[in-house]
């Protein structure tokens, strides 16, 4: 996937996430991920993620987990419908667990299942 087709499936920061912070159309929790979702009139799904730097001191961590999520995200472009999803992460995830992976990956498949 291109780059210019990434910066395409991001969400504007300030405009984006307050709408879908305020008043969801889906909302899905799974570990210490939510997964909050809100109808676009795009063709395209499109994401956002937050998290809170007082959680996550380490701006390697912070990367890691976001590259984590906007794989998985990428991978199923195709298969998502067209939403504005953002991606909150709990505080609470250890250090040394690759649980999270498994959570990612089960985030997006609860929600195709939905």
């Amino acid at each position: 996937m291109l780059m210019v087709e990434k910066k395409k499936l991001s969400i504007p920061a300030k405009e984006g996430f307050a709408k879908i912070f305020s008043c969801p159309d889906v909302r899905l929790s799974v570990g210490e991920f939510i997964l909050l979702g809100k109808n676009n009139l795009l063709k395209t799904p499109r994401i956002g993620i937050s998290i809170k730097k007082k959680d996550y001191k380490l701006a390697h961590k912070r990367n890691l987990l976001k590259r984590q999520i906007k794989g998985g995200f990428y991978s199923r472009t195709k298969a998502l419908p067209s939403m504005d999803f953002v991606v909150h992460v709990k505080s609470g995830l250890s250090k040394k667990s690759t649980k999270y992976k498994n959570d990612i990956t089960s985030l997006w498949e609860t929600f195709l299942a939905e």
